[in-house]
């Protein structure tokens, strides 16, 4: 099973950072995280004088200025745990500074802020997930540090294995940690051309969906007494984004968990229909979407497809 050990955290330096360390802190405690990296990357560090009157100290340069202020919050957060911490300040252009530092610190996942209500567009976010082979957790700023029910999107393919394999190598350490496994069907329209009615192939794709699912089983026998499999039937006119929200937020989901794609051969990000959509829709709910390792491409052309 795979672990996590070593998380990095994006801070930016404004009120969506107290979330993010809280979080960092509450995740390390609950999973046994070894490593804490804490990044903030200015563009540049010239900061004016003015700017920095009378909220910093005159005799420290501005990065020195910046890691303080951020190790009093992790201080204060990780008081006592066993987590090691870290801060770094940087320098230069945030994505790829921040994947530069993601692959030198081995990081195994990226912590970012998501905001529905606070000021920030979070581009540089999306670019991160698009663009680097770290998997990546979207912290919204309401999110309250929980982990007792956790939703995995499955389709079967090698990404929701993938996800579930992860999932699956921190929650064992958690008995009360539920797992729920949802699965999104829709009927084809080709049903009507096999004579078959609508409600007799339905119950078809479920009970293909079933044997996919058992079959999942076999090779996690982990899920066996602490999952629940969920199925959702999208028609024609749902948005496959929107049902997986509705189903984790009616589950009381405390972790939405989705496996996506990486780039293809030519460059072009493909996060998957399911990733895609979800990321449209504004949630109180965390969402960490796992890249495949071994999956990433060029910098450049990875800006240039994005």
């Amino acid at each position: 099973m795979n672990t996590l050990k070593r998380l990095m955290v994006g801070l930016d330096l404004t009120p969506m950072d107290d979330t993010l360390i809280t979080y960092a802190a509450f995740l390390s405690a609950e999973l046994q995280i070894e490593k804490v990296y804490f990044i903030h990357v200015e563009k540049s560090l010239e900061i004016p004088q003015e700017i920095m009157e009378g909220l910093v100290r005159k005799d420290l340069p501005a990065d020195e200025n910046i890691r303080q202020l951020i190790a009093a919050k992790v201080d204060a957060a990780f008081g006592g745990a066993n987590t090691s911490v870290e801060v770094l300040v940087e320098e230069g252009a945030p994505l790829k500074t921040l994947l530069h530092w993601a692959k030198v610190k081995q990081a195994d996942q990226m912590l970012v802020g998501r905001k529905l209500r606070l000021r920030g567009s979070g581009v540089l976010v999306q670019k991160l997930l698009r663009t680097g082979k770290v998997s990546v957790l979207f912290v919204p700023e309401t999110a309250v540090p929980r982990l007792n029910n956790v939703m995995v999107s499955v389709d079967f393919s090698e990404y929701s294995e993938m996800a579930l394999n992860r999932v699956l190598g921190s929650a064992l350490n958690k008995p009360n940690i539920r797992v729920m496994c949802l699965h999104v069907y829709e009927v084809p329209t080709g049903y009507r051309t096999l004579g078959i009615s609508y409600e007799d192939f339905d119950q078809r794709m479920r009970g293909f969906a079933q044997q996919k699912y058992d079959r999942l089983l076999s090779q996690f026998p982990e899920l066996r007494d602490r999952a629940e499999f969920v199925l959702v039937k999208k028609e024609d006119e749902d948005d496959i984004g929107e049902l997986v929200v509705l189903e984790a937020k009616r589950a009381r989901t405390d972790l939405l968990v989705i496996g996506a794609k990486g780039m293809t051969a030519a460059a072009h990000f493909v996060l998957g229909s399911v990733t895609e959509k979800v990321l449209r829709h504004d949630m109180d709910i965390p969402l960490l979407v796992f890249k495949a390792e071994t999956e990433e491409v060029g910098l450049l052309d990875a800006i240039l497809g994005s």
